[in-house]
């Protein structure tokens, strides 16, 4: 079908599903879309973050933070006008064609495969509170079998996890908050340490690695904030999406740059940033540690584990479901658009199961270095993914202002916004491929991204590359 007859189509709220169930409520909707995005990447890769950049980490935080904001912000333009399986894969190749489309769908995939690699490696290392010889590629085949089988249950019962997991990380970084502002007010639990504001620009400097210590960190920073758009993805299994999905759009992004921004910001006050980088584990682990709770610490540590498992698990639901979605009326729909009794695309999670398997394999060959190399290689797999929803977006809005339609949730100063962002974008994969540290595991998403783009040349013919 091509550009011009695709976009006159008027998706109702029950269609585009592809078969899918909508079963998530308002109530999962809203707490996933916070929660769905806090995992390892902020609790364990903040502490390697900051070993990166020292305090100028804050830096990485706000412009990641307000490139994340604009990407949500398009992207919901287009989801409460049309809510359908596939989301911005379905978008790309309605407004940019087939194989941008197709190409996008296989990053997306690829970002989450990879997002859940270094999720499962880092909760091996973080086993190591309690258990130190314990295998780090061990724990997570565990999780990895566990999460296989609830993505094959009912969407409604994975919501419902999820739901609790979100209630669960939201609290922990809440109570993080509330602790650090009072360790900074009053001086308290900080044994003999500075504490307050100065720590931001004493012990080396603001910046002590200057420019290139920004530029490495930035790459712990996109992986932080990845994978908010998942979001969008959940609007075709959501009841009443146009009216439930623009409300969870409108408080998504400031709900977590409250969690992420402020927290980092109130981590890099309450301890000296080289203080915090020779502590093994987590930064949060250490402020309750700090304070003399008995047991604090180690929960806090299990909270961290299982705020990287519920990643994992909406990972392993993300990747699936974008694979489902892209199959849908391409040869592929037979076997992997096929869903099981419990309309769950079961053939989707299989394979994406199977392949975040390859990260166990990474992680056991070795554990000390695949967090950042992974991470680095999501990071541009996502960067990719947010770049094609910012196109699609000022394509799709051209359109629709040529055409005199009237959107319920149209972009505000468009189309600075979307142009701002590309800036943002491109900005942020300039600092990854310039970082030593990161530009060998970028070159992996490349890899892919060219292996992908051959494939679809050989394979399919385009409407429109």
């Amino acid at each position: 079908m091509s550009d011009s007859t695709q976009h006159d189509v008027t998706i109702s709220d029950d269609a585009g599903t592809g078969g899918l169930k909508r079963s998530l409520s308002n109530r999962q909707i809203q707490m996933l879309a916070i929660g769905g995005v806090i995992g390892v990447g902020l609790f364990y890769g903040a502490s390697l973050s900051v070993k990166l950049a020292g305090p100028a980490v804050i830096i990485d935080f706000i412009i990641c933070g307000l490139l994340v904001a604009i990407v949500m912000r398009t992207l919901a333009e287009m989801t409460v006008d049309q809510p359908i399986a596939g989301s911005f894969s379905a978008y790309a190749k309605m407004w940019l064609g087939e194989r941008t489309s197709f190409i996008t769908t296989g990053m997306w995939w690829f970002y989450w495969v990879a997002t859940v690699m270094s999720e499962l490696a880092a909760i091996g290392k973080l086993m190591e509170y309690w258990f130190p010889s314990l295998p780090a590629w061990l724990p997570g085949l565990i999780a990895l079998v566990l999460f296989i089988i609830t993505n094959l249950l009912s969407v409604k019962i994975f919501g419902e996890v999820e739901y609790w997991f979100s209630v669960l990380k939201v609290f922990a970084v809440t109570l993080f908050m509330v602790f650090g502002a009072l360790i900074i007010a009053t001086g308290l639990f900080n044994a003999g340490h500075p504490v307050g504001f100065v720590n931001l620009w004493a012990h080396g400097g603001f910046a002590p690695s200057g420019f290139m210590g920004i530029a490495m960190a930035i790459s712990l920073t996109v992986q932080a904030y990845s994978g908010v758009e998942t979001l969008a993805v959940e609007a075709a299994e959501t009841l009443n999406p146009k009216k439930n999905i623009k409300r969870a759009f409108n408080t998504v992004t400031w709900r977590i740059a409250i969690l992420y921004v402020g927290s980092i910001f109130i981590m890099l006050s309450a301890f000296p940033w080289n203080y915090l980088i020779n502590h093994q584990g987590s930064p949060y682990v250490l402020l309750f540690a700090k304070i003399g709770i008995p047991f604090a610490a180690g929960l806090v540590n299990l909270i961290i584990i299982l705020s990287g498992l519920s990643s994992c698990n909406t990972g392993l639901y993300g990747g699936s479901r974008i694979l489902f979605g892209s199959a849908i009326g391409t040869r592929h729909e037979q076997f992997v658009g096929r869903l099981n009794q419990r309309k769950v695309p079961h053939i989707a999670v299989w394979l994406t199961g199977l392949a975040i398997l390859i990260g166990i394999v990474v992680t056991y060959i070795s554990p000390n270095n695949v967090y950042v190399w992974i991470t680095s290689a999501s990071a541009f797999a996502d960067l990719w993914v947010w770049g094609v929803i910012l196109v699609s977006e000022m394509v799709f809005r051209s359109r629709m202002n040529k055409e005199g339609k009237r959107l319920d949730f149209p972009v505000p100063f468009w189309p600075l916004t979307p142009i701002l962002g590309l800036v943002l974008v491109i900005a942020s994969f300039t600092a990854i491929l310039i970082s030593p540290l990161t530009r060998i595991s970028v070159l992996t998403g490349v890899v892919f991204l060219v292996l992908l783009w051959l494939y679809h040349i050989l394979t399919y013919k385009t409407t429109k590359a």
